[in-house]
């Protein structure tokens, strides 16, 4: 089964490649930042793409998904940036997402954001994402992971929420680390031997001096955040963190060494400066573990830095989209399993109540019985039917009829599908029973003598019993 998914502060969309990878088929993206449109359309061709201010999206224009993912602006909490949490505008967004997953109510959700959202000052804050998400009906879960443990060369701490419907009852782990020792620049970049193009900040018409698509490096001066700490790790080292500000990028291992002269005080060899530089746009993304053949477009170098630092890197997560489609397919696996092992009783039938002769119309006229299956009062769940029911007893008040149900397992539906049919519904999620015949059996069919049905004419939550004890 192939999942969709809805993609939110898409940027480049390395996330969404990581989904792509694994057989995610993502149908729809939002950006709100205009450089990123052409890198992302071009990338993603067969995603649709949805320029502008999430704030401002209509929720009835995002497509019904099986998950949600994203990574809301992460400046409101980061230690590179003034951490204003809550009282900065771009933080707020995070709470706009939680409220589209309200919302929407996808299968899943994926949110991903800095490692600063777990300081202390922003305990308060995080518990109250935490049990926003609860109240919305997820169960959720969140990690600390460092990309350097999954094959990415480089150390870049994330905080990464899952959270499942809780009625779906998913089991969720996420990832082990699958690797023992860092993957090193060498190996990473080494390959990439052909002197890059150098821009000061927009492309100009300069002759190319390669093939290589996007080796692009910028030279703008070097500002006070290379002095207050080393930027330079060597060929055996994986890379620090690849950020989104281009002027702060580390340096290639080809630069000399910088030297330490005290906490926070780093310097440049001066008889050696013409010999120092910034990875390349193409080796950022090598770093970030984007592919070769993934296109930035740009016409300031600066915009591409920035879409390949804000990116989830590609192979991160495909590691959390395997780790999802697992505890899926696990469900969808125990399901079938279920099935197959389902007996159908002779005697095993269903109760369902019925609220007026109208809605018996609907019943008889669709040949279908619904019964809801989102957690609330009166639900039933999947794994409740380890006994396929072979019978439907339809009531309401003293009325009653006996129908016979197609002998299968019911199927999943959602309201929409409901409303088509012309039912009235309030709920989510509901299973759904296929009448065999719109003809009431004949009571007495079931035993030669007199016949009285024994249920409660009161109650309105269906179940399952036995025609004995009926």
């Amino acid at each position: 089964m192939k999942y969709t998914v809805a993609s939110f502060f898409a940027g480049c969309g390395g996330l969404d490649l990581g989904f792509e990878q694994v057989g995610f088929n993502v149908v729809w993206a939002n950006e709100f930042e205009q450089y990123c449109r052409a890198t992302y359309i071009r990338n993603h061709p067969n995603t649709k793409f949805a320029l502008g201010d999430v704030c401002k999206i209509d929720p009835d224009s995002i497509p019904d998904c099986d998950g949600f993912i994203g990574g809301p602006p992460c400046q409101s909490w980061s230690v590179g940036g003034k951490q204003k949490g809550l009282e900065d505008e771009r933080g707020r967004l995070f709470i706009k997402y939680i409220e589209l997953i309200n919302v929407k109510k996808p299968k899943f959700f994926v949110i991903e954001n800095v490692k600063g959202i777990l300081d202390d000052k922003f305990k308060e804050v995080f518990e109250d994402f935490v049990n926003r998400l609860d109240s919305a009906g997820y169960d959720v879960q969140w990690s600390l992971l460092d990309a350097v443990n999954f094959r990415i060369p480089q150390n870049r701490e994330r905080v990464f929420f899952v959270g499942f419907r809780k009625e779906l009852n998913i089991t969720f782990t996420f990832p082990n680390p699958t690797c023992d020792e860092p993957v090193t620049l060498k190996r990473a970049i080494g390959d990439i031997t052909e002197e890059p193009n150098f821009y000061s900040g927009r492309k100009e018409d300069n002759v190319v001096k390669h093939n290589r698509p996007n080796h692009d490096v910028l030279t703008s001066k070097f500002g006070s955040f290379y002095y207050r700490g080393n930027r330079r790790r060597g060929w055996q080292q994986p890379s620090f963190t690849i950020n989104a500000t281009a002027d702060f990028a580390p340096l290639h291992p080809s630069s000399p060494k910088m030297m330490y002269f005290g906490h926070e005080n780093w310097n440049f060899q001066k008889d050696k400066m013409s010999e120092y530089r910034r990875f390349s746009v193409r080796e950022c993304a090598r770093i970030q573990t984007f592919p070769d053949n993934f296109i930035f477009e740009y016409n300031d170098i600066k915009d591409a830095y920035k879409m390949i630092g804000n990116a989830v890197p590609p192979r991160l997560g495909n590691e959390i989209a395997k780790s999802i489609l697992n505890a899926l397919n696990r469900i969808e696996v125990a399901l079938s399993v279920q099935v197959q092992q389902a007996k159908t009783s002779d005697s095993t039938i269903l109760v369902g109540y019925y609220k007026g002769d109208w809605h018996k119309q609907l019943i008889l006229q669709n040949k279908l019985y619904y019964v809801r299956s989102d957690g609330r009062r009166g639900s039933i769940f999947k794994e409740d039917c380890s006994i396929i029911p072979k019978y439907l007893l339809l009531h309401h008040k003293e009325n009653a009829g006996i129908y016979d149900l197609e002998e299968e397992e019911p199927i999943i539906a959602d309201a929409s599908f409901l409303k088509t049919l012309g039912f009235e519904v309030s709920g989510d999620i509901y299973l759904c029973f296929r009448l065999k015949s719109t003809k009431p059996k004949n009571v007495k069919s079931f035993d030669n003598n007199d016949v009285h049905l024994n249920y409660n004419q009161r109650c309105y939550s269906p179940y399952f019993t036995t025609i004995e004890n009926l």
